[in-house]
């Protein structure tokens, strides 16, 4: 018995980094990105009621009422988690029927409080035996949950990653690549859960394996600099999808060309691609033609994304600035930001794609061939 005691501690360590967790992110301290951060605050929050049920259960502490008083909110868990990742992904658009994702446990605690709760209240009584088909919904509506929503928040990260480098010229703080793990520490934790129900060795040691997810879920969470980091980007909205045979009615090969002319001589000749927050709605007004038919010129004229597009004609001003006698003083980030990067690591990364040399090797190869 103190041996399952000592495992089912692991949950108390859980609970309270998660309770900690939550916390800070639910009262907003980073004042970046607050919506988002406080609805995985509330997601983190609901799962640290779950492991204190899980504590409670497992040191027999307390009666039904106050463990399944812990159990209550977990319908809405997944919701919140949803909320936070369609946040982070897109902030900017409006969060049209959120409150749908809420209806299944709004129901459940309706239920609850007039089904389940007033027999709870005397400590001696356990749960009502309930009709099969409530017993199922009850007992397995959480693991289709959990299964779904965790799709739909990959597929919002996956849509966003793809999106970001068609309409955005820097990546770094808003490829919410920190997402990703978090995504896949949440998976873990969806497994041991699933394994625990049929494996006695892996329900033996769900404390400490559910602990080590949660440690890697904190990691993920706190360490990445994107969740603090200030960015200015609209991610394509649906409507911006333009069937190509619409835009092939629109534009006929000689405007194409012609477009592309105009494109590559307002960016390049007033050297536009210098602004280090340039993104294809800001570019498409100074050029004075529409996101679609500029995205379309760029992918079908140029045979690039807009990413692409931008930090080529950077790297070629990184190449100049890096063998002028005008800019021997200054260092790498200097020449970074000189020539149009917001950071040296977007730099270095693309400099060396283009070119297939660092920045020193680049000089350093110029200097010999003079």
């Amino acid at each position: 018995m103190s041996e399952i005691n000592t495992l089912a501690a692991f949950y108390a360590f859980s609970e309270g980094a998660l309770w900690l967790l939550g916390s800070l992110l639910f009262i907003g301290l980073d004042k970046v990105n607050v919506q988002a951060n406080r609805w995985l605050g509330a997601f983190y929050c609901i799962l640290a009621c779950t492991f204190t049920q899980l504590f409670l259960e497992g040191f027999g502490i307390g009666g039904s009422f106050l463990i399944h008083l812990f159990e209550l909110p977990r319908w809405a868990m997944l919701p919140c988690l949803y909320m936070a990742v369609n946040g982070y992904a897109a902030p900017s658009l409006p969060k049209k029927d959120w409150l749908l994702h809420f209806v299944p446990f709004l129901l459940f605690l309706m239920f609850s409080l007039v089904y389940l709760m007033p027999n709870l209240f005397n400590k001696e009584s356990h749960l009502p035996i309930l009709s099969s088909w409530i017993g199922f919904i009850v007992r397995y509506f959480f693991f289709g949950q959990l299964i779904y929503y965790w799709i739909v928040c990959f597929s919002l990260l996956s849509h966003h990653q793809k999106n970001i480098k068609l309409v955005a010229s820097f990546t770094d703080k808003i490829d919410l690549e920190w997402l990703r793990y978090l995504l896949i520490s949440v998976l873990f934790l969806i497994f041991i859960r699933i394994l625990s129900i049929s494996n006695m060795h892996v329900t033996y040691f769900s404390p400490i394996l559910y602990f080590l997810g949660i440690i890697f879920l904190a990691y993920s969470t706190l360490i990445q600099k994107s969740i603090y980091a200030v960015e200015t980007y609209q991610p394509a909205k649906n409507d911006e999808i333009v069937p190509q045979k619409v835009l092939n009615e629109r534009l006929t090969a000689e405007q194409v060309e012609e477009l592309k002319s105009i494109v590559m001589r307002k960016t390049a000749d007033e050297k536009i691609y210098l602004d280090p927050s340039l993104t294809l709605s800001v570019l498409s007004d100074k050029i004075s033609i529409s996101t679609h038919e500029l995205s379309y010129v760029l992918n079908n004229g140029l045979g690039k994304n807009f990413y692409q597009f931008i930090n080529e004609l950077r790297t070629e001003e990184a190449k100049s600035l890096l063998l002028s006698e005008d800019t021997k003083h200054l260092d790498m980030l200097g020449v970074a930001v000189r020539a149009g990067f917001n950071s040296k690591t977007t730099f270095y990364t693309t400099f060396k794609k283009a070119t297939n040399l660092t920045p020193k090797e680049y000089i350093k190869a110029n200097s010999k061939a003079t």
